[in-house]
Formats: structure tokens, C-alpha cells, sequence
């Protein structure tokens, strides 16, 4: 593998006059928006409304300094002039402040040095995921403090997925970071397209500099390979780095992965939306399945999903792949009374947005319903949403109705989410995005 190369040091992100720290600048009050004093070199920020969350709306902006610019460390007042916190800014995007802190915390650009470290510190020292996977979440955005940032480590290898143009213009400060830590040698970075499109940047192809037209690269980041293999509880798996779903593997779901082996001796098991094979492999090697059925609509998640039980050794005996849709798939099934022991439904994000809401809710609705359908009485169903504006209570709404409309009488045994690797912090309840139903079926 080739050596990272150097990094020149260069300030992404010009500081902003200082003021004397004794100066106040006063502004004066503006309608229903109240006078505020003003101290510190940060640029000022007052809201027309507040509310406890570290992501404010676009709508709710007021007033703001004229040095201000898209991407800033911003301080933030409320209505009444009192300080609220510090938050990052984007006027471009309709989630317009992401909060950092609250309350009159001083904050300045040390804040992502320091939080990574904490983040870094929480898994290796406390959770030591090193000693058991090879693949696990460095950053997981606001449940480590660091909005609109998330950092896998697969290997020696970080792959960095961008939300914010924020964190897009302290792209070198978070390389200078990451290779700063021990056994990273490489940077990737990407992000989604219309996330891209939303916030105003541009990450490259080959997943070096982030770059956008008429910015200079303050860095040269070395990606690494587009591909390599991690071992996770003894399980190989090969990471698409370059092409795969977002970092190119999902380290949300190990634990879960794990927890099924306990349920799959001797199991016909079906992986719904299976992706890279995940729990269907792990199956197979630790949980002594007789056989697993994988389901795909993506041809590439099925090729990869098939080398990576080579990478197992499992034969294609034991391992089929199909690449079918899945609600056609399973009624077909139901009619052909095909039944399995073990049923994973782990579909992709079906609600990405609120318009989005009342369509995605019906078609989890449709999919657990066939699902149910197909279950041996006294089976395991693993059924799992990654939507985060399902919460869990709807979540279980939505199973049981799916249960009653299939006429099968469904028993949650446990529900899990996310690694903890995968933090929730309080002021932002939506981090809750994975939620898992462990049921058994009659």
C-alpha cells in the first residue's frame, strides 16, 4: 500500500477580525428582535425563534452580522438578545445552523481537533473496538458533537461522508487530524449528490480533495485503495470504498449481525435487501445456518455479496443470490408456500424526507406484511427501519398492523439499534435512525 504523501498546511479557513476581548459591539433592537451586546471575534447571529435542537431551520434565522459567510462558526442569540450558543451557518441550506454548543461556552476552530479526539478516545480506549473489528464509525456526526461529519475506519483507511458545507471548508483541518492519529494513513472523502447540490460543494471522484470550481485544494489527500478486505468477529467482508453505499460498508449493523448468529443453527434463512451479504454470511460462518436465500435489486451489492462468501469459504449450495424486487419476490413466494426459519428485512432508507413521509411509511407497511408472510409459525423475524423520521413508536405501529393484515400473531422479543459507536446525543432524539424488531411469528 502506498505511503500517504505530505500534507502542505494551509489555512482553509481565514480567521475573522479579532476583537479586543473587553469590546462590546451593541446592536440595537430590530422589530420583535431585542438589542444584544455582542463580544468576542466570532461573527453574531440572532433567530427569530428557538428551539432546543442542534438543527435550526432556515426559517428561523433573523438578523445577522455582515461579516458572516456560509460555512461559518457563528455565535447565536435568541429573540430576546440572550446568547443561545454556537453553531455552524449556511444560509444556502434549509437546515441553515447546526449547533455545536449551547448557552455562553466559549467556542473557536479547536472545537473538530478536540471532539474527534474525544470521539477516537471513546472507541479505542472505552468501547476498544480495534480488538474485535477492523470496520467501525470514528464520527458519527451529531452524536459526537461534529454536525454534518461522519468518519468510518475500515483498516488503515478513513473514509469521511460530508452533510455540510461547514465541514467541507475544514476539510484540511480534518485530514491534518486523522493522519495525525496512529495507524490511519489514508483519507476518502465523500458525499451524496443531492446533499452536495443542497449545501453548495463538490467532492471529486476518486475521493481526494472536495474540491469545488475555482477553489484551491489546500490538501492532497491519498484515498488508498478503491477496495479492501476487514475482518469483523472473525468475518471477512470486502469494502467497496469508491462506489459502495455511502462509506462503503454499514458498521451500524455488527452488533445485530452478531446477535442473529444466536438464532440461525440449522436455519433456512432469507436476507431481504441484502446488500454486501452481511447478515446472511454471518449466518453461515458463525451461526451454523443450513442455508441462505439473498435478495438484491442492485446486480453490484449481489456481485459483491457473492465474493464475499468466497472470501468466507461458503459454497454456492448454501449461499444463493437473487436479484429480484422484493415485493414481487415474497408474494411469489407465499403463493409457492416457500417458508424460511429466519427472515432478515433490513431495507434501504424508504423515508428521505417529510414529503416523502406517507409513502415510505406504506411501503415498510407492504414489505413486513409479505415478510410475515413467509415466516415459519415459530420463525424469527428481524425486521429493521433506517429512516429516521419513523420513529420507533410508529415503527412498531407499522408492524402491527402489517401482523394483523397478514393474519399472523407476531412476538417482539427485543428491539436494538446502532453499535455504540453509533451515539445519540438529547438535543437531536432524530440520531435514533436504526431501529431493529426481533419477533418471533406465528
Amino acid at each position: 500500500m502506498t505511503q500517504a504523501r505530505s500534507l502542505p498546511k494551509i489555512e482553509s479557513i481565514p480567521a475573522l477580525p479579532s476583537a479586543p476581548p473587553a469590546a462590546a459591539l451593541k446592536i440595537p433592537a430590530q422589530g420583535r428582535l431585542a438589542a444584544l451586546e455582542h463580544r468576542g471575534p466570532l461573527p453574531w447571529l440572532q433567530l427569530r425563534n428557538a428551539v432546543y435542537s442542534a438543527a435550526l431551520y432556515r426559517k428561523m434565522l433573523g438578523r445577522m452580522d455582515p461579516r458572516i459567510r456560509d460555512g461559518d462558526l457563528v455565535k447565536v442569540y435568541d429573540r430576546d438578545g440572550v446568547v443561545f450558543g454556537t453553531g455552524l451557518l449556511n444560509r444556502q441550506s434549509a437546515l441553515a445552523v447546526r449547533m455545536l454548543s449551547f448557552g455562553d461556552t466559549p467556542l473557536d476552530e479547536s472545537f473538530l481537533d478536540e471532539r474527534l479526539r474525544q470521539a477516537l478516545a471513546w472507541r479505542r480506549d472505552i468501547l476498544q473496538l480495534p480488538a474485535r473489528t477492523e470496520a467501525w464509525r470514528l464520527v458519527h456526526a451529531e452524536g459526537d458533537g461534529l454536525p454534518g461529519l461522519i468518519a468510518d475506519i475500515f483498516g488503515d483507511t478513513v473514509v469521511v461522508e460530508l452533510f455540510s458545507l461547514a465541514m467541507f471548508r475544514r476539510a484540511d483541518q480534518i485530514v491534518q487530524a486523522l493522519l495525525a492519529q496512529p495507524g490511519i494513513r489514508h483519507v476518502r472523502f465523500r458525499a451524496d449528490a443531492a446533499v452536495q447540490q443542497a449545501e453548495g460543494f463538490q467532492v471529486t471522484a476518486d475521493g481526494g480533495w472536495p474540491g469545488v470550481a475555482g477553489v484551491q485544494p489546500p490538501f492532497n489527500a491519498d484515498p488508498g485503495q478503491d477496495r479492501l478486505v476487514i475482518t469483523e468477529h472473525g468475518v471477512r467482508f470486502q469494502v467497496d470504498l469508491a462506489h459502495g453505499h455511502k462509506t462503503g460498508f454499514f458498521c451500524d449493523q455488527r452488533d445485530n449481525r452478531l446477535g442473529l448468529t444466536t438464532c440461525t443453527a440449522q436455519a433456512a434463512m432469507l436476507d431481504l435487501c441484502c446488500y454486501s451479504g452481511g447478515f446472511g454470511i454471518y449466518a453461515l460462518v458463525r451461526g451454523q445456518a443450513a442455508s441462505v436465500t439473498a435478495l438484491d435489486l442492485d446486480e453490484s451489492a449481489l456481485t459483491l455479496a457473492r465474493r464475499n462468501a468466497n472470501l468466507n469459504h461458503i459454497s454456492a449450495r448454501r449461499y444463493e443470490t437473487v436479484h429480484a424486487d422484493a415485493f414481487p419476490y415474497l408474494r411469489q413466494m407465499r403463493r409457492n408456500n416457500r417458508w424460511f426459519d429466519v427472515v432478515v428485512l433490513d431495507p434501504p432508507k424508504l423515508i428521505a424526507g417529510r414529503e416523502d413521509f406517507s409513502e415510505g411509511r406504506q411501503s415498510y407497511f407492504d414489505l413486513n406484511k409479505l415478510a410475515l408472510a413467509v415466516v415459519r409459525p415459530g420463525g424469527i423475524l428481524l425486521t429493521c427501519s433506517c429512516s429516521g423520521l419513523l420513529d420507533l413508536a410508529e415503527f412498531l405501529n407499522v408492524l402491527r398492523g402489517a401482523a394483523r393484515s397478514a393474519q399472523r400473531q407476531v412476538q417482539i422479543w427485543r428491539i436494538s439499534g446502532a453499535g455504540p459507536d453509533h451515539p445519540i446525543r438529547t438535543e437531536f432524539p432524530e440520531g435514533l435512525y436504526l431501529k431493529c424488531l426481533w419477533c418471533r411469528v406465528w
